[in-house]
């Protein structure tokens, strides 16, 4: 932590401050329950203003990293217990070790989810679960495009069901799943699996059959959790 010049990749002064932090809490420089510096030696220890550095320390607070009470120096949280789900975000940007617990955790929370509130949809209303496959035979063979409709699938299903908590759960891991789809998506066979896996959820919706919901959701699983494990198994040996 000593080199700045490792630490520091980001373009602009917040994001660079914001990296710098993270890191530093990330790799115990700045403990869970110790204090910052003091604003002006922090400022000056990154290379930025004062007036930078508060905004990115406010919201770093919000996210949960950091604890601000006025006349009082910022303590560091333990982000487990105060984070909002932003936090996996940046962690698996900043510790390719920290990936296959994020991946793993994620696929479960969907998949828990997803069980209950698809077979609602198609329940309560087929044909508006149907609808949610109408530009699936225009989904174009790139990561992008099977990441944004993935998100869309799983989305909108949450809306047919009326279960708008669901709904929100899924708008605040919405970066998160963008970045672990872009991953996945990246591998053709991640496509592939992907693509059976909507058309068997398609005809399910059609022929109204709520009740194989749940098979067709853990065969994906299984077979999307096989190709993870090959997928963050080769990220770890270029790492190495």
């Amino acid at each position: 932590m000593n080199n700045k010049s490792e630490i520091l990749k980001s373009s602009s002064p917040a994001a660079l401050a914001e990296e710098y932090i993270i890191k530093s809490i990330w790799n115990n420089t700045y403990p869970v329950g110790s204090f910052l510096p003091s604003e002006r030696e922090l400022a000056e220890t990154i290379g930025i203003t004062r007036t930078t550095l508060r905004e990115v320390l406010q919201r770093l607070s919000r996210e949960g990293w950091l604890n601000i009470q006025h006349g009082k120096q910022t303590q560091i949280n333990n982000i487990w217990e105060t984070g909002s789900p932003s936090i996996a975000e940046k962690l698996m940007k900043l510790d390719n070790t920290f990936a296959p617990f994020i991946v793993s955790d994620i696929l479960s929370l969907r998949t828990l989810m997803s069980d209950f509130y698809i077979q609602k949809a198609i329940e309560v209303d087929p044909k508006g679960a149907l609808a949610i496959f109408e530009k699936l035979q225009d989904l174009e063979d790139t990561a992008k495009a099977y990441t944004e409709f993935d998100y869309h699938v799983f989305r909108s299903f949450t809306i047919v069901a009326k279960k708008p908590v669901y709904g929100l759960i899924f708008n605040s891991f919405k970066g998160l799943y963008n970045q672990i789809g872009n991953i996945y998506f990246s591998v053709p066979k991640g496509r592939h699996l992907a693509l059976d896996f909507y058309k068997r959820l398609q005809k399910i919706c059609k022929e109204k059959q709520s009740d194989k919901v749940c098979d067709c959701i853990k065969e994906h699983r299984e077979q999307s959790s096989l190709l993870w494990n090959e997928i963050l198994g080769k990220m770890e040996s270029s790492k190495n």
